[in-house]
């Protein structure tokens, strides 16, 4: 891969990004857009950094169960990396949230 072709990618993983975690916060949360992870971590009487963590941890579990050769029904490998992405920037905002 080139940088010219690495710059490309890059560009568009981002911007699929974007639209991903904009358009899944508009279901899963209120005005405050980190709200699902916050109810779910006190939920299990946790915190909502630890519940990113988690789902940070599942999708890693899924994606090893993918990449040794499952094939999924739902929810491509490229869709899993996507999430996970977006699960990895979420748990930094969480982490700027609290620090307010």
């Amino acid at each position: 891969m080139t940088i010219h072709e690495q710059t490309e990618c890059f560009d568009t993983f981002i911007a699929q990004m974007r639209n991903v975690m904009l358009s899944k916060g508009n279901d899963y949360a209120n005005e405050d857009r980190l709200s699902n992870f916050k109810l779910a971590g006190a939920i299990v009487q946790g915190s909502a950094e630890l519940n990113c963590l988690n789902m940070i941890a599942t999708k890693v579990a899924r994606l090893g169960v993918l990449l040794q050769g499952a094939s999924p029904e739902n929810e491509s490998v490229n869709d899993s990396i996507l999430d996970l992405a977006n699960y990895s920037i979420l748990l930094y905002m969480i982490r700027r949230d609290a620090e307010k």
